[in-house]
């Protein structure tokens, strides 16, 4: 299942609403200025100062990840979830389920309108892509969900 250099079938991207992107601007934008604080508090002068400067590009990278790395890959026999540089397969055998729903529950998406994965075996998964209604009908289709199945 871990095969390298294998391509997928099709790639479905990730969506991101307007929402998403105001809180992590808000978010990395509070502990930058934060962190700008503590170094003008400091003063360029001292040396301790520079080191609160250090984590400001982090701060940017990390909200900009989530936005970048975000899309469900289709392979053969799986499925698999990129989200912020992680990577999850989920074997379409283990797929109980798939349905559209406006969930506030944490997941994988950027957006409220989302896709439910039901995956007992290896962890349900919660997605967001621009076509949620291909998602749904690719999956219900590879696992053997519904009647087109």
């Amino acid at each position: 299942m871990g095969e390298k250099n294998v391509q997928p079938e099709r790639v479905l991207l990730g969506r991101t609403d307007p929402w998403f992107i105001a809180v992590m601007v808000i978010v990395a934008g509070g502990l930058s200025a934060a962190c700008i604080v503590c170094f003008a508090g400091a003063g360029p002068s001292s040396p301790w100062g520079w080191l609160a400067l250090l984590p400001v590009p982090a701060f940017v990278a990390l909200a900009a990840l989530p936005v970048r790395s975000n899309r469900v890959e289709l392979y053969e026999d799986r499925l698999v979830v990129v989200y912020a540089g992680t990577r999850t397969a989920i074997p379409y055998a283990h797929v109980r389920g798939v349905r559209r729903t406006r969930t506030l529950w944490a997941g994988t998406a950027n957006s409220l309108d989302r896709v439910y994965i039901e995956a007992p075996y290896d962890g349900d998964a919660i997605v967001s892509v621009t076509d949620n209604d291909a998602l749904v009908e690719e999956l219900g289709r590879r696992c053997g969900l519904g009647p087109g199945a």
